[in-house]
């Protein structure tokens, strides 16, 4: 499904709302851009309506009902058209009722969104810096506008398209007044930041099981979806939620990394999931603002690679006008889209690797990228899931543990499944001990990593392992730790020239250890040195699902199975990230030539060929590997093994 979010923050000091809006024009211009669904707004972050309201307040300078005449338009197109309602901001309410704001726990003030640092008392003309809301808190007295104003748009409108709540979760504590009543109410201490977070947690859910009874009273199908509640550190918020949407801007946060990680994540969870990019250079609300057609293009194709719907955010003008250019933009970019999408849907990962996420986000992040440029397919896994299936486990740096999940990787191990393991995520039941940290700020490796023969950097230091097994790279401390009393240089004390009696890298049996937070020193530096040496480790132990030869480390593999045809989608992406001022952008996309592939499968295959062109494609099944080589390509190609 190909999706647009339509932001329409609107001042109330800008005149003549939705004077140039045409119905007409407004569905030509999504049909020609094949959009699906369109999000439109009945209240936005300046906290003014789009329709006539008794709730709230219509933008004092809005003259009809917008958000009905833009839902006609949308259905019009064939599209459907959830409706959104802001929630975290909206400043007409902050300012009208700062009973409502939310109270930040640790410094007992309203939280300040932005603000030039915080500061949101300056005078009235000094500039303000992007994206600055006082934010409330959905408990108490704004507990019930937000159900009133939900109640209001059921009943004004067809809502069985959905609704979109944003800005729901900001914080994880809050001590307004409402809150500290509440708490108090119910034993909880409101000076325990555990209390005020488990009372946190209780009303967000009591909020989204509330808000969503009342939708489903009048569209009993209607998704409903709360932006802010598809974060994989809150996995208390995903069932509440009918579908996800990763809002992943990989321009302005991220990186082209995220997304593909959190949507391995989500989809876990059998519910519908989209990315979201945006159309802007960089960010939300950037108006003028154009990115490169071929980059949305790619962002669009990557997430049809993982099986993703897309979502691609806009911004109205005040005046009510799709821009030309934008919707040129993104229709160029929807019409690849469309040609691809169907080899996606129903469609799951074909892979035998799977990350056990840490909810660390470095760790975390700095193990997919790692899966990622060793051009692997992979799942993600949490604790309690199933992971028999799998030929191997990756525990980066600091998963934790319950006592049942130690057991099930010992099962796995013993029945012949590869564990690979760091720093804080080993336990002892592997056969292998942490015997405590090290207490080095920044330590070395010897492991010869093709011309680099001496001890490296590891940009973090090891912890103390202690087992029988293959070593195969061992530790080298520093002279000392850098002190204002103990230094050297300018940056890291050197290393000694012996080793230390610990390894920085053991093998026994099915089970390889990283004495170092490996990934998060990755995630951190980008050692290019480091990356070799996680590259070779994984060799010694895994032997690859796919293999690639000529594909750059950009390239991203997408390998995934079709659960109603008989076939499977390989997809190869190739962009490489630059950074321009403060945005991560694509510009360019060269030509790739003589790409090999080789893929594990558990099925005969009869042919291989490309799409959306139909070019068919030489290939040799030796056993379970399928092995072809791809005619010449940029930045996306998709193949069809069937």
């Amino acid at each position: 499904m190909k999706c647009v979010h339509l932001d329409f923050h609107t001042s109330p000091y800008i005149e003549n709302i939705g004077a140039d809006f045409n119905k007409a024009e407004f569905t030509k211009t999504l049909k020609d851009a094949k959009v699906d669904l369109i999000t439109v707004f009945a209240k936005c972050h300046h906290g003014y309506c789009y329709y006539p309201t008794k709730v709230g307040k219509m933008h004092p300078h809005l003259k009809f009902n917008l958000l009905k005449e833009q839902i006609e338009a949308v259905h019009d197109a064939g599209a459907i058209a959830p409706i959104y309602i802001t929630m975290g901001w909206s400043e007409k309410d902050a300012n009208e009722h700062p009973e409502w704001h939310h109270v930040d726990f640790w410094t007992k003030k309203k939280l300040a969104w932005g603000f030039n640092g915080g500061k949101f008392d300056e005078p009235a003309d000094t500039p303000l810096s992007d994206c600055s809301w006082i934010t409330l808190c959905p408990v108490g007295g704004y507990k019930k506008y937000l159900e009133d104003i939900t109640r209001e748009v059921c009943e004004q409108f067809d809502i069985s398209d959905g609704i979109f709540y944003d800005i729901c979760f900001m914080k994880d504590a809050c001590v307004c007044d409402s809150c500290v009543a509440g708490m108090k109410e119910k034993g909880l201490n409101p000076e325990n930041y555990e209390d005020a977070r488990k009372y946190y947690r209780e009303k967000r859910i009591e909020l989204m099981k509330d808000l969503t009874g009342i939708v489903h009273e009048y569209a009993p199908n209607a998704t409903v979806f709360y932006n802010g509640g598809a974060d994989m550190n809150r996995p208390e918020y995903a069932p509440y939620q009918t579908h996800y949407e990763l809002e992943d801007l990989p321009t302005a946060w991220g990186g082209y990394d995220l997304m593909p990680l959190r949507a391995k994540f989500f989809e876990k969870y059998g519910k519908i999931f989209w990315g979201m990019t945006g159309k802007f250079h960089h960010a939300w609300g950037e108006f003028g603002g154009f990115k490169n057609k071929d980059a949305l293009k790619y962002e669009c194709a990557d997430m049809v690679s993982i099986g993703a719907s897309m979502s691609v955010g806009d911004q109205l003008h005040p005046l009510g006008k799709l821009d030309e250019s934008t919707y040129s933009v993104i229709g160029y970019a929807f019409d690849y889209a469309s040609k691809i999408e169907k080899f996606s849907e129903n469609t799951k990962a074909f892979t035998d690797i799977a990350l056990w996420i840490s909810h660390n986000n470095q760790a975390d992040m700095g193990c997919s990228k790692m899966l990622q440029l060793m051009h692997l397919e992979f799942d993600v896994v949490d604790s309690g899931e199933d992971i028999s299936k799998y030929q191997c486990i990756v525990l980066p740096d600091r998963v934790k543990l319950t006592d049942a999940d130690k057991a099930r990787l010992v099962e796995f191990k013993n029945n012949g499944g590869k564990i690979i393991a760091s720093a804080e995520s080993i336990f002892e039941e592997l056969g292998i001990k942490v015997k405590g940290h090290s207490g080095s700020d920044n330590d070395f490796i010897s492991c010869e990593i093709d011309e680099i023969t001496t001890p490296f950097l590891t940009y973090s230091s090891a912890y103390v392992l202690e087992g029988e097994g293959e070593v195969l790279a061992k530790v080298h401390e520093p002279y000392f730790n850098r002190t204002y009393g103990h230094f050297c240089g300018h940056k890291n004390t050197p290393f000694k020239s012996e080793s230390a009696s610990y390894p920085a890298l053991i093998k026994q049996g099915n089970v390889l250890c990283f004495a170092h937070p490996i990934f998060s020193a990755y995630d951190k530096s980008g050692s290019y040195v480091l990356e070799r040496y996680i590259k070779k480790a994984f060799d010694s132990i895994y032997e690859k699902g796919i293999k690639t030869e000529n594909l750059p480390s950009c390239g991203r593999v997408r390998f995934r199975k079709s659960e109603k045809e008989d076939f499977f989608a390989l997809h190869i992406l190739y962009a490489p990230p630059v950074n321009r001022g403060n945005v991560c952008l694509l510009e360019d996309f060269p030509v790739l030539h003589d790409v090999k592939i080789t893929v594990k499968v558990d099925k005969k295959i009869t042919s291989v060929v490309s799409q959306p062109d139909g070019e068919s494609i030489e290939f040799v099944q030796n056993g379970n590997e399928v092995s072809f080589e791809l005619s010449p390509f940029s930045l996306h190609k998709l193949v069809i093994l069937k």
